[in-house]
């Protein structure tokens, strides 16, 4: 499963809490109590209150633990500025934090066929039949775990990128990490997708659940130039990272404009991370997105990629 964590050594996770579970990604909410009460902190997973915080403080979440009968996290360990300074403030109800972005407009772009995506110069094979099995572009994409998502690059777009600095697993690993939506110097919201199985999104339908093989994560049709610039740890079998050397004055996951302590905070402790060992999760987040019909893949969606991609809008 693709991941971004924060730490005080290469990649994002505060190393404090290593010994702790990490959260798919870390990312930046909202306090979103639903009693209108102000929110309380803890000093441990369900322990001691020790603080409180208003609805609508913005906070990061770099830690969960507390896990519910069908595996999912209770708590999450939340940092964040308050008034100039860095503050570790410790756990909260998970369940009473908003880490939604803003309007995402056209995007992601729904493709239903592997097939469908040729044109953007990338291919990744979710949901496809064995009796008709997806193209494969000119260059695969280094394997990182049986989880992890497969891609191919046409020989079109590395070369394009590879102009613009990048190499191809640094190109790679962007391109397959979840939710990267904005470009983190401008703010500017980056072309996504997601790939459906048809035939596994039906049977969810009629068995009135998602199991999370319907369909992929949110992914990046476009990788900013600033990444190129960063560098990559060696890919093992189940996780790779790049350092992001990005003036990075935006939120990558939400679009939310960064303080300059936060921008700071960023600088020391940013990274991606994308993980395989334990196997993609669908975009359960955007099922009813991908249920609507809504965003299919058009020629006009896809031009408009392309544009993006050469600075044209």
């Amino acid at each position: 499963m693709p991941v971004l964590l924060f730490r005080l050594i290469p990649m994002l996770m505060i190393a404090v809490f290593a010994v702790l579970a990490t959260p798919a990604r870390a990312e930046m909410c909202r306090i979103a109590d639903p009693t209108g009460t102000p929110l309380n902190v803890r000093a441990t997973p369900g322990g001691e209150v020790i603080n409180r915080l208003k609805n609508g403080r913005k906070v990061f979440k770099d830690g969960i633990d507390g896990w519910d009968d069908e595996g999912n996290p209770k708590w999450a360990h939340v940092v964040g500025e308050y008034k100039g300074e860095w503050r570790d403030w410790g756990w909260v109800f998970l369940g009473y934090l908003d880490c939604g972005g803003g309007d995402n407009g056209p995007f992601p772009i729904i493709f239903e066929n592997p097939r469908d995506m040729v044109s953007t110069g990338i291919v990744v094979p979710w949901g496809f039949n064995d009796d008709a099995p997806p193209p494969k572009l000119d260059h695969e994409c280094f394997y990182y775990g049986d989880g992890g998502y497969s891609m191919s690059l046409s020989r079109e777009l590395v070369q394009a990128y590879t102009a613009r600095g990048y190499n191809l697993d640094q190109l790679c690993l962007v391109l397959r990490s979840p939710d990267l939506k904005y470009d983190p110097e401008t703010g500017k919201r980056l072309p996504t997708f997601i790939v459906v199985d048809p035939k596994a999104l039906e049977q969810a339908q009629k068995m009135g659940f998602f199991e999370g093989f319907e369909a992929t994560e949110e992914l990046p049709l476009h990788a900013p130039d600033c990444f190129s610039k960063s560098r990559m740890s060696p890919a093992s079998s189940a996780v790779a990272s790049l350092d992001i050397a990005c003036d990075i004055r935006f939120d990558p996951w939400t679009g939310i404009e960064l303080s300059p302590l936060e921008q700071a905070f960023y600088r020391n402790n940013v990274a991606l991370v994308i993980e395989g060992a334990a196997g993609p999760s669908g975009n359960i987040a955007g099922k009813e997105l991908i249920v609507s019909g809504q965003n299919r893949a058009t020629n006009a969606s896809i031009q408009t990629v392309m544009d993006i991609r050469n600075g044209q809008n």
